[in-house]
């Protein structure tokens, strides 16, 4: 869920920063297929480039490093999941289900994330509707095909509209007045402006959280109809009379939303620009896109801190001392760095894990060092707050760790050995059926057995009634029972459902 979130919300921020500019720049300008292009790159760029690696700072110059020293999302948009020390029985059983943090109660990120996914739901049904309704009028009109376009004849009283390469018309018009309003829609078909239009419309539903997709559709719309109607002008026909044609004829309904139609966009700023004079000397503007570009990705995706090469700046240069403390993951409730320094060096040990790292200083407020199962290197990165303390560690500059006052430990409860019977049998994964584990107790605590390899994990020792911790590992499992207060389900960290096999 953490992921799709932050996904989603590097989309929104290249988006809202590629489409301002559009509006403030672009929209009046009367290079139409430069701004069609400019459109088109948007979707694909908000879409795209939160997938692009980000630049280590060894090799991305000083402009990427000044974005990202300024850069106010640096600490709000991870990467990818935080650096975690996996013993080896856990990281084998990863691959049929994993115990790093528990999801037996719904977080606030979920709440919001079903919220998004419900209204994407509904608005994806309202496109498939649309979607139908163009192919049910296509299917029972009158079909026949001339000149690369498929025309539609139907009974309903609309202007002709398009869709991709169907023209749809109602022969019981007049053709010599709807002349311009053909050829403009025939446009539309040979330039495919139907694939503006979905994608427009695709990309609105999967942010449909930001207002500026709003209006998105609407600029789309009417570059659009810009293009078809210079393309029709410069066929000969009458301007004056062209314009009138468009003004006869701007009241006329649009049942099919997702079509191409001659009156669907605002009639006032299409006069108005059939009437500008062609660009002369404006189109410099354009040369600001790619510096927006390199931008919005620097914003999404930070400059990595590399030891090679950087120096450290006196404002940055603090005591190791300023760095000691306790710091909380903010994802995983349970799991702890504290920081300290021994030696005359800076050390982080992982509570939970009981495994120490000695970091070497890179830069100001970045530490190196070596994780022990990989062998590569780990970059942790130390930041600031208002008041110029220091409040929170990023490892490779994903989940942060937030500095707390201390480290609470949870605390165990007492179960009586026949209590912890009832917890024992062999469970199957919901996700993955014929995937199997047992649990035993061992009259303290419960151990887990791995069907698939033979390994055994624990053990688990009770901090509730129905809640159980693995203490070194900071591992939680979560029982779920019925009416009849028998044992039915089992919640792991990772999500894993395992369902209790009846005896």
């Amino acid at each position: 869920m953490e992921t799709l979130m932050a996904y989603l919300v590097k989309v929104n921020v290249i988006f809202t920063i590629l489409f301002l500019a559009y509006v403030v720049l672009f929209k009046n300008e009367k290079a139409f297929y430069l701004n069609r292009a400019f459109l088109l790159s948007t979707l694909l760029l908000s879409s795209l480039l939160p997938f692009v690696p980000a630049i280590h700072s060894g090799s991305g110059g000083t402009f990427p490093n000044y974005v990202t020293g300024i850069n106010p999302l640096k600490n709000v948009l991870p990467a990818g999941p935080s650096l975690q020390n996996v013993p080896q029985p856990v990281a084998r059983a990863a691959s049929h289900g994993s115990f790093a943090g528990i999801f037996g109660h719904i977080t606030l990120i979920q709440v919001f994330m079903g919220i998004y996914l419900l209204v994407v739901l509904v608005l994806l049904n309202k496109f498939i509707y649309q979607l139908l309704n163009l192919y049910f009028l296509f299917k029972r009109s009158k079909n026949y095909k001339g000149d690369a376009v498929v025309y539609c004849e139907h009974n309903q009283d609309l202007l002709p509209f398009s869709f991709f390469n169907v023209l749809f018309i109602n022969p019981g018009s007049n053709y010599h007045q709807l002349e311009e309003i053909i050829e403009h829609e025939k446009v539309h078909i040979r330039q495919w402006h139907s694939i503006d239009i979905l994608l427009a419309e695709v990309f609105s539903i999967v942010a449909w959280i930001n207002p500026l997709t709003i209006f998105l559709k609407r600029y789309n719309r009417l570059n659009l109809e810009y293009i078809a109607d210079q393309e029709v002008l410069n066929t000969g026909i009458d301007k004056k009379q062209y314009q009138l044609s468009i003004l006869q004829n701007s009241l006329s309904p649009n049942a099919y939303p997702l079509t191409n139609l001659f009156s669907s966009s605002k009639i006032k700023l299409r006069i108005k620009m059939i009437n500008q004079s062609k660009p002369t000397g404006k189109l410099y503007k354009y040369l600001f896109v790619l510096p927006l570009v390199l931008i919005s990705y620097l914003l999404v995706n930070p400059v990595i801190a590399n030891s090679a090469g950087i120096k450290i700046s006196k404002a940055d240069e603090m005591p190791l001392t300023a760095f000691e403390g306790v710091y909380q993951n903010r994802d995983a409730r349970t799991a702890y760095y504290k920081v300290s320094v021994v030696n005359n060096a800076l050390v982080a040990s992982r509570l939970d894990f009981k495994q120490q790292y000695v970091l070497n200083r890179a830069s100001g407020l970045t530490f190196e060092t070596t994780d022990p199962a990989t062998g590569k290197k780990v970059i942790l990165t130390f930041s600031k707050n208002d008041a110029g303390t220091i409040s929170q560690l990023r490892v490779d500059d994903h989940s942060p760790w937030i500095k707390v006052n201390a480290y609470k430990l949870t605390d165990q409860i007492r179960m009586p050995p026949g209590m912890m019977k009832k917890f024992e049998g062999e469970y199957q994964l919901e996700a993955k059926p014929g995937t199997f584990l047992t649990i035993t107790s061992n009259g303290t605590g419960l151990i887990l057995k791995q069907k698939w390899d033979g390994k055994e994990i624990g053990p688990f020792a009770p901090t509730s009634l129905l809640d159980f911790l693995q203490m070194d590992d900071a591992m939680p499992l979560r029982f779920v029972r019925d009416n009849n207060r028998n044992i039915v389900k089992m919640y792991a960290s990772g999500g894993d459902v395992w369902d209790k096999v009846k005896e």
